[in-house]
């Protein structure tokens, strides 16, 4: 119907621009504007004392349409718009060759991804225009055709492959990209930046989106996310991350080898397609373990390969080393040593005052440990993983070892943990020393006493629920009901307020309200604690003996001080996005945690088969005592890397890792069609999506391409039916008003 008013279809109107193309001088259109409009005025003057008003307007307002519209005919209004030019232009026809086209019953992904693309050559309401083929996995590549193509990628980037195409026709009159694909990308996405670099190109790409969006029957595990390092029988938790796109019950297993660690019922959600899963693991023998997780499948399921995933982490073997400084005997200091005494991965060294000038010393390896007091330089203080402080005042030790102290955690890595008491924390002077930077909390000033002995329960907030080292129970519920039927702790101390990143994992419910009791924060490389009372020790009094929640809490809390501080040699492995390079980082720092950079760094990569290479470690262009390298392994399996740092041909230091490459297995998971990805990108660059059964409305997109060889297309529409029809209807309204009211 529109276009048989409008003689055009919406969309002609919508890509053009209205101009007015009569050859009459401006001067005239305005001159017979302004005598109509007089004459039309003169008239109904003349006939005011003998007609009503209103008559007179309504007859005045239907003759000064019509002579507008008279006016505008004689303008000749005209649609322009930009066309190709056929024959002169390209049009690349992109074609997704990656594994996860292979996907589809009866006919694949890639199937119809081809006849797409196909009809579109074939179809004769398409402009002429040259085309080149090209195809895409990792990158694109110029073929003269897609007979000999095959769906065998085993890896996707979408935004690599058309920097490829656009590139190569940046000098080539480029009218579009026609893209047809599933938008699976393991490259991670096409991001805010690439999106503007490829619009910037000013080529539409139109995108033919194809596959399912949602899989009822397919059950994918998603994500493993676990510590990489742990101690010997710590407890770790895995996040499990499974998509689906239905309600149903399933099981994940963790196996160790060949043995099954874990079995766990999982319930799928309705109106959610993705479900989060949380598994409690503990491995005692120390060493690098592969651990694999596997997800039940639908009974008929076509793609199992995306329900298992495996993943490395190494139980060390070696032992952590705690020091606690304590200003005075007291019952928190001798239950904290009591609760970890049995612990062979921690060695706890403790020094407590017992007068203004004597330290009693425990935990010591010899006699020359700690026999001076607090470490006076940086490598023996340096030597530990942990440092607690508990009450004792911040005028005990002097401003080089505060700073000491500050150093241990942002450059060292290390973690404190500042303990509550008659002389702790604000009522110590801590929070004006040299570490206040250092703490979550801004403490009281030293003048006002925020210790206080009173009793208070303890309560777990939902950010101390997620945390491992706050599990008494594998259940949540359960977890939060053992820690509800706890014991009053003996007391508490007030923090202040707490800084904008300090996480409450603990509050104490006080006479006055919740206040925070266990606080911690990143600083640097290393974190920072605040336990906000010296009580917890009334948990082993007031518990049965077989209780173990009191040793359990301090033997978790101090495995993660631990856990999270790096060595001074340090090497990581991580799997580039997409599952084809390993990108290696390794670190060298003296005994005092500087950095050293008068090295030559050289890494050996050796596969489980036996497979060995070697790696030019670079240095880090911003970053000291830092080198970095780059492995595209040939193989799927475990690799084990050793980074020698050499100075003088001599060895210097050796760091050795290990990594789980699962070459070529990122195109079965994430394969669903990605259509939002596909639609942000062609609404970025000007062009639109299309589902692949309905490519209609592409012909005409391609004609009116703002990019390659254009010329201007004009098209009139004063002679458009609507108009005539406007002005038939204009005068046969005034006759028939001029009839009605036989007076004018």
């Amino acid at each position: 119907m529109f276009e048989l008013l409008f003689k055009y279809v919406r969309e002609d109107y919508a890509r053009s621009e209205l101009i007015f193309a009569g050859d009459w001088p401006q001067w005239l259109l305005y001159a017979i504007s302004i005598f109509g409009i007089a004459a039309i005025g003169a008239g109904i003057a003349f006939r005011r004392r003998d007609v009503a008003a209103y008559r007179l307007i309504a007859i005045g307002l239907l003759q000064t349409t019509m002579l507008a519209v008279v006016v505008l005919l004689i303008s000749q209004p005209t649609l322009t718009a930009q066309k190709i030019r056929e024959g002169e232009n390209t049009v690349a026809l992109v074609l997704d060759r990656s594994s996860s086209m292979a996907y589809g019953v009866p006919e694949s992904r890639f199937q119809v991804a081809m006849k797409s693309l196909a009809s579109i050559v074939e179809d004769e309401d398409a402009p002429k225009f040259s085309v080149r083929h090209y195809e895409f996995g990792a990158s694109a590549d110029l073929v003269d055709s897609f007979i000999a193509t095959s769906p065998a990628d085993t890896a996707t980037s979408i935004a690599d492959s058309l920097r490829v195409i656009l590139e190569e026709a940046r000098f080539n009159p480029l009218a579009a990209i026609i893209l047809s694909s599933d938008g699976a990308d393991t490259s991670g996405g096409v991001d805010a930046d690439e999106l503007a670099e490829i619009a910037a190109f000013g080529v539409p790409v139109h995108t033919i989106g194809v596959g399912r969006s949602e899989i009822a029957d397919d059950v994918e595990l998603t994500d493993v996310t676990m510590p990489a390092r742990a101690l010997p029988g710590s407890t770790v938790s895995a996040r499990v991350t499974i998509q689906h796109d239905r309600a149903a019950s399933t099981r994940v297993k963790v196996y160790d080898g060949d043995e099954l660690l874990q079995l766990v019922p999982v319930e799928l959600g309705p109106d959610v397609n993705s479900t989060t899963a949380w598994i409690e693991i503990t491995l005692d023998a120390a060493g690098s373990h592969q651990l694999r997780f596997s997800v039940d499948g639908e009974a008929t399921e076509d793609e199992l390969r995306n329900n298992t995933r495996s993943t490395l982490i190494d139980i060390a073997d070696q032992q952590y080393r705690v020091f606690y400084y304590e200003g005075e005997p007291r019952w928190e200091y001798k239950f904290i040593r009591r609760a970890v005494g049995n612990d062979k991965d921690l060695s706890i060294a403790t020094l407590l005052r017992v007068s203004p000038n004597k330290y009693y010393r425990q935990g010591i390896d010899s006699p020359e440990q700690l026999q001076d007091g607090f470490p006076a330089t940086r490598d023996q203080l340096f030597i530990y993983d942990a440092l607690i402080i508990g009450s004792v005042e911040a005028a005990s030790l002097t401003t080089v070892q505060q700073e000491m102290i500050r150093d241990f955690v942002s450059e060292r890595g290390g973690s404190l943990l500042m303990l509550a008491g008659p002389n702790g924390l604000g009522n110590g002077g801590w929070g004006q020393s040299a570490i206040a930077d250092v703490l979550p909390a801004r403490l009281p000033a030293t003048g006002m006493d925020s210790f206080r002995r009173r009793k208070a329960s303890v309560l777990l907030t939902p950010q101390g629920a997620g945390n491992q080292m706050l599990r008494f129970s594998a259940n949540a519920d359960e977890n939060r009901k053992a820690w509800g039927e706890l014991p009053e702790i003996a007391d508490y101390q007030l923090t202040g307020s707490l800084k904008p990143a300090a996480i409450t994992l603990l509050n104490a419910a006080t006479d006055a309200g919740q206040i925070p009791l266990l606080i911690t924060q990143a600083f640097g490389r290393g974190h920072a604690y605040i336990l906000a009372s010296g009580g917890t020790w009334r948990w082993q009094m007031s518990l049965p003996l077989e209780d173990q929640k009191h040793e359990t809490f301090w033997r978790q809390l101090l495995r993660e001080l631990v856990a999270s501080a790096p060595e001074n040699v340090s090497l990581v492995a991580t799997a580039e996005s997409g599952g084809t390079d390993v990108m290696l980082r390794a670190e060298f720092r003296d005994d005092a945690y500087t950095p050293i950079d008068d090295i030559g760094v050289t890494a050996v990569a050796s596969h489980e088969g036996g497979e060995t290479f070697s790696i030019a470690m670079q240095p880090a262009a911003d970053e000291s005592g830092v080198f970095i390298g780059t492995l595209r392994p040939p193989q799927a399996g475990t690799w084990y890397f050793e980074a020698v740092a050499l100075r003088n041909n001599e060895p210097v230091a050796i760091s050795r890792t290990s990594i789980l490459h699962e070459s070529g297995q990122a195109e079965h998971f994430g394969f669903r069609q990605n259509a939002g990805l596909l639609r942000r990108l062609s609404e970025v660059t000007g062009g639109q999506y299309f589902d692949a059964d309905d490519l209609s409305a592409l012909p005409d997109l391609l004609r009116y391409s703002s990019s390659g060889i254009t010329e201007t297309e004009y098209r009139a529409i004063w002679d458009a039916p609507a108009v005539f029809i406007l002005l038939f209807l204009l005068k046969s309204s005034e006759w028939l008003l001029r009839r009605r009211w036989s007076s004018i």
